[in-house]
């Protein structure tokens, strides 16, 4: 295959890749960003590095497991850091907006609650709302998968004292 091609059919798997999983990429950076343009910013940092480790991505995890960990590896960093970019050209995906109806206020809260809770809480709490096995948080995360429950657990307690005060 001459090199064209395969670059070809590289940006093309990625853009399917970006496509199946920019509900997470969304999500993720909605619990980092305080607004709608750090929210673009942490997305379009988040598919630069997808972008960069696109390439030596070997498949020894699943692809969401690997989308997770960039995603919040990426939107972790760019917290710690907040320093000027080198200017970059605007990546724009359209974003699924939910309509969840009589529950939106309630996740409003939820979320807001969540966004009180340190960066690694976050990730945490994050990966198990969205159903994602006990293991392959503790893979994302890079701690063991007991530490997941006990940690989960912890949180899910803080959130609760948090909604009763």
């Amino acid at each position: 295959m001459a090199p064209e091609q395969s670059m070809e059919r590289n940006e093309e798997e990625f853009a399917k890749v970006v496509e199946q999983y920019k509900a997470v990429i969304y999500k993720v950076c909605s619990m980092y960003a305080d607004g709608r343009d750090e929210m673009a910013d942490y997305c379009q940092e988040v598919l630069m590095n997808m972008w960069r480790g696109w390439g030596s991505f070997r498949g020894e995890c699943a692809l969401s497991t690997w989308v997770y960990r960039v995603a919040l590896y990426t939107c972790v960093s760019f917290v710690r850091r907040k320093c000027s970019r080198p200017r970059s050209m605007a990546l724009t995906i359209d974003m699924p907006v939910a309509d969840d109806g009589d529950r939106a206020p309630m996740l409003r809260e939820l979320y807001r609650l969540i966004g009180r809770l340190n960066r690694l809480d976050r990730a945490l709490i994050l990966l198990w709302l969205d159903e994602r096995p006990y293991a392959e948080i503790a893979e994302i995360m890079g701690i063991s998968k007991a530490n997941v429950a006990v940690k989960i657990m912890r949180i899910k307690e803080r959130l609760k004292r948090m909604s009763e005060e």
